[in-house]
């Protein structure tokens, strides 16, 4: 078990493109999907929520996410999306890089993306709602951008604890 550190928001590492993976690094990248997904796990564990992680969080600028779905680790090399629907939703979001800062954003309500797996097989999986949005959340991180930056409006920023007491509840209440 490796877990790695996350870099956080205001490190310039952030904000860098990740560079593609190639076929010969595979090795490579077994070990640090392995550790991201330690890292996840163990973020998961002290914070109470995470469901994927992008390696330039801890430090590599390959084009590698992991994400915990159902229950288990999904490895998306070099992915890249071939669809993303016109209709749009909004929902709050969060990051292991800027840890108990929630916000709101606009994501395509359903999205279409290609990836190789760990072993280097091609893959086309189609996502809606809230998986949807992890994967644009994780995939903005490789090209070094930030779901912060989409934030709207700013003014519903909020803490994990405002989050948590005020608008969490909210949310659940308004969907049942």
């Amino acid at each position: 078990m490796a877990i790695r550190p996350i870099i956080e928001l205001g490190n310039p590492l952030l904000r860098q493109p990740s560079r593609p993976v190639r076929q010969e690094e595979l090795a490579e990248i077994h070990a640090l999907a392995r550790d991201m997904y330690d890292t996840l796990l163990d973020f998961r564990h002290r914070m109470g929520y995470g469901r994927g992680i992008a390696a330039p969080q801890v430090g590599v600028h390959r084009r590698v996410v992991v994400i915990q779905h159902q229950g288990m680790p999904w490895v998306l090399i070099n992915p890249k999306f071939t669809e993303k629907s016109e209709e749009m939703f909004v929902v709050w979001d969060s990051c292991f890089s800027y840890p108990g800062i929630w916000f709101q954003v606009r994501r395509h309500r359903r999205v279409t993306v290609s990836y190789r797996d760990l072993n280097w097989q091609v893959h086309t999986a189609e996502a809606e709602g809230d998986l949807a949005e992890l994967l644009q959340h994780e995939l903005e991180h490789l090209d070094g951008r930030l779901a912060i930056d989409l934030a709207e409006p700013q003014s519903l920023c909020t803490t994990n604890e405002y989050f948590s007491r005020y608008w969490q509840d909210r949310e659940e209440r308004a969907k049942d």
